[in-house]
């Protein structure tokens, strides 16, 4: 194996896996995580994680403490920070009425859209409700202490649902984002004392980028960019092949460390890789390679070189190899 810059950050980000695949993942943490120096493992927990103090938002197969336990000894003996991440405000249901995630599936009032049967893509939560942050604080606070974490990821990405409901569409869009993102710094980091993490996309603008309305945004909340603390890493993703990478400078610019984030198509990610390098500056800290996939496929692949699994894995799977080796 090439001898590979010495990036402070080298991240893997995958989901909770299938409880029939925990020990493939488990493998894969000791086994492949190590041999390529990855010492970061963001962990997809979404609503995957047997709560105490909110129970019935639990999802699908979800982690018990002794599995979290588990899993974070497992990081910690192979040098590798665990870092648990929510999706705090979209990405909380499918598009259609009935497709609610935990959260809101429990606590439908706060649905920032509870009249609509279907929305554009997913659903968020209210962000002025006025009992969802104590909720969303209790998760956190498990997962903080499930993981011993010494930092959180937030998600925060492709928020479409917002200022929509009577308490929000009274302010702009820039304003309530503002408003979430600082209200969740406030507790994760002022008074939890751990790091935050989210995806950067809202904090672009999709029109003078050139990313659109996907990896950047085009309803304003880019706006808000110089008004939420400095010490919040951005996690950029972009997962086409691109001849340029505008985010690379905003960040940089506007004085956020950041890392890079790539998909499964190795080309892009080679593309992004390499732009970044040519451009970083002291406040790119690395990368994270992302897998929205089947998690135990993943490490079927790189644990085993299992080839009958589907190809995103595969694809995931080499994305991650050459990235981890650059």
């Amino acid at each position: 194996m090439a001898e590979a810059i010495n990036w402070a950050f080298r991240g893997f980000c995958v989901g909770v896996p299938r409880q029939s695949d925990l020990d493939i993942f488990k493998r894969m943490i000791s086994d492949v995580l190590p041999a390529y120096n990855c010492n970061t493992l963001v962990l997809l927990i979404r609503y995957q994680y047997q709560f105490k103090s909110h129970p019935d938002v639990a999802d699908r197969e979800p982690l018990s403490a002794d599995q979290a336990s588990e899993i974070a000894d497992l990081c910690r003996q192979n040098n590798i920070r665990i870092i648990p991440k929510m999706n705090l405000l979209g990405h909380q249901s499918g598009k259609d009425r009935g497709s609610e995630l935990g959260l809101l599936r429990v606590y439908p009032e706060f649905d920032e859209t509870p009249d609509e049967p279907s929305v554009r893509y997913c659903r968020s939560l209210c962000p002025r409700h006025p009992n969802v942050k104590n909720v969303v604080f209790d998760l956190v606070d498990e997962i903080i202490d499930a993981f011993q974490a010494d930092a959180i990821h937030v998600g925060l990405d492709e928020v479409f649902e917002i200022g929509k409901c009577p308490l929000c569409k009274v302010s702009s869009n820039a304003e309530l984002f503002s408003e979430w993102v600082n209200a969740l710094h406030s507790h994760i980091v002022g008074e939890r004392k751990v790091e935050m993490l989210m995806w950067s996309d809202r904090l672009l603008d999709g029109n003078t980028t050139g990313y659109g309305e996907w990896e950047a945004s085009k309803n304003d909340t880019w706006q808000m960019i110089d008004t939420i603390p400095k010490d919040i890493i951005m996690c950029d993703w972009h997962y086409g092949e691109r001849e340029s990478y505008p985010s690379i400078e905003i960040f940089s610019n506007n004085g956020f460390r950041f890392v890079i984030c790539p998909w499964r198509e190795l080309k892009a990610t080679q593309a992004f890789m390499k732009f970044a390098y040519a451009n970083k500056t002291d406040q790119l800290l690395g990368f994270l390679q992302t897998s929205w996939c089947n998690s135990g496929a993943v490490a079927r692949y790189l644990c085993d070189g299992d080839n009958s699994v589907d190809e995103i894995p595969k694809q995931v799977g080499e994305s991650f190899k050459w990235i981890m080796t650059f």
